[in-house]
């Protein structure tokens, strides 16, 4: 998995364990096919999400937001 985060891969393969036995027993079945694809998009939301959130971690870098709170403190009108 791409993430530290053992919860998130926990999840991430339980989900792909549904896909698996869904796409085993779905068949022709309307609703397992349906509930395969909720699964499936809910599984890539779940990694474009894990992947967002590292992208925007990395662009906090804490001595720039120490300094951007600084400058909001210093502007402020009392």
């Amino acid at each position: 998995m791409i993430s530290d985060n053992i919860h998130l891969d926990k999840l991430l393969a339980d989900i792909d364990q549904q896909i698996e036995v869904l796409s085993a027993i779905a068949g022709d079945s309307a609703v397992l096919i349906e509930q395969l694809r909720v699964l499936s998009e809910a599984r890539e939301l779940l990694l474009s999400q894990e992947l967002e959130l590292h992208r925007l971690v990395e662009l906090i870098d804490p001595e720039t937001l120490a300094d951007h709170s600084t400058l909001a403190e210093s502007s402020r009108v009392d």
